[in-house]
Order: structure tokens, then sequence, then C-alpha cells
């Protein structure tokens, strides 16, 4: 694929008339300026070895160096940083809640529960689970489990599948401190929780319970998040086919 330019990106996503005139059908659920945000940071940082320097992972890794690993890499990031932003914007007091550990923000724990629970219908169980704590249910364990790796991400190849290495650098740091101890980091989310406002609970459990409002609003969000990511593929190919464009005028003199 031929060399890419943020800002020819991010123009054409906040100037086009084309887009802006005519948009696709998911055009509607993409805020194309958070777009643009989104899709800059993950350029600047998921191709960039220091992204992964500084979560002390493996930088040197054969995968993170595969430039055919690219695209995934940053469908995987747009897709997490865009619905990470969405979760704090419907809920925007979220952002000053509090760490569940040091480095380590408790509205990130909720983005990736939202994340991973997103599909339709999917159930949670997780007012059950914070209130017993119990890690050997099926259901609490799959809540762990999508919370902490159960291992340090230093360990595990395809790290930028895991939403929080996507989102908060700092959060990957705190999870391998503990070795992603699913135990460590459950509990520490329920104390998290449990020191929230009882409106502030009921707000999240709206979000995240087994509710059917709560299940299609999970759903709702990894929709426009995938939505989001089609589009930048779908800009960024027409970014490229402009410059070839372009290349092909300058040799025919025009």
């Amino acid at each position: 694929m031929k060399n890419f330019t943020v800002q020819s990106l991010i123009t054409l996503l906040l100037t086009s008339s084309a887009l802006l005139l005519t948009p696709m059908r998911s055009d509607a659920q993409i805020n194309m300026n958070r777009l643009a945000q989104v899709a800059k940071s993950c350029q600047e940082d998921v191709l960039s070895p220091n992204y992964y320097k500084r979560m002390g992972l493996a930088s040197n890794n054969i995968y993170f160096n595969n430039k055919h690993a690219n695209q995934e890499k940053i469908t995987s990031c747009i897709n997490s940083r865009y619905h990470y932003s969405l979760a704090l914007t419907i809920y925007p007091w979220l952002d000053s809640t509090g760490e569940i550990l040091p480095g380590y923000p408790g509205s990130v724990v909720v983005g990736s529960l939202a994340y991973y629970f997103g599909g339709v219908y999917h159930t949670t169980s997780i007012l059950d689970c914070i209130a017993n704590q119990d890690l050997s249910n099926e259901q609490c364990s799959l809540i762990a489990n999508s919370i902490a790796s159960g291992t340090a991400f230093k360990n595990v190849q395809y790290v930028d599948r895991y939403y929080t290495v996507n989102v908060c650098p700092s959060c990957a740091v705190a999870h391998d401190e503990v070795s992603g101890s699913r135990e460590e980091i459950f509990k520490a989310f329920v104390q998290w929780f449990l020191t929230l406002e009882k409106t502030q609970r009921r707000e999240l459990i709206s979000l995240l319970g087994d509710g059917k409002e709560a299940s299609e609003l999970r759903y709702a969000i990894i929709s426009k998040s995938n939505a989001a990511a089609n589009k930048y593929w779908e800009v960024r190919q027409g970014v490229e086919e402009q410059e070839q464009e372009r290349r092909r005028q300058e040799v025919l003199g025009n």
C-alpha cells in the first residue's frame, strides 16, 4: 500500500463537499471530526515501536514489524478508541471517577466491558458478579477475562487486539504490574464501582446490565465504531486514488 499522509485524511474528512453532501448510509452514525482525531492518533501510535515500548511490550516482536499486520492494528485501534470516546460522550462524568489501580481509570474497564459484551442480547450478569465476586461462576469468570487477560500483555503476541492496549497505555502497564491477574483487577474494579454514587451505578448498569435496552445500547456503540473503521478505509482509499491520479497528471504534464 502506498505511503499515506494522515493530514490528507483529516483534510478530506473535514472539508470534502462530496462526503458531506452525499454521505454513505453509515455516515449518519459517524462523527467525522471524532473519526479524524481518532485516525490521526492511531496512525501515530500503533505503527510506532515506541508506543509499545511505553508499555514494556516486545516491540522487536516479528508481528510488530510486520507491515502486512498494519491494517489490522489500525482497524483495531480505531474500533477501540472511537468506541471509548462514544462511551465517554454518553457518560461524561465517567472521566472523573478515579482509578481502579494506579494509572488505570475505571472508565476504561467500563468501555472494555461494553465492547466485549457488545453483541446483540449478550448477557453479563454483572450485578450478581459484583455482589458475589465469585469467579468460579462461568459468567463472572467471563467478565473477569474481559477485564484482564490472565497473563501479562508482554507474553501475548497479538496485543493490538486488546481494548486496553489500544485505549490506555498506562492501563496496560498497571495490568502487567499485577501480571494480568484476573482476581486482583476484577476486585479492584468492584471496589471502584462501589465507590460511585448510586445514580452513577444505575447509569452504568443501563449500559452494562442484562436488560434489553442495555444490550441494544452496547450493540449500537459497537455498530458505530465498526462503521467508523470502515469509513476510515473508504476515505483512505479515496485519498490514495486521488494521489495516484495526481501523479498520472504530472507524468502527462497537466
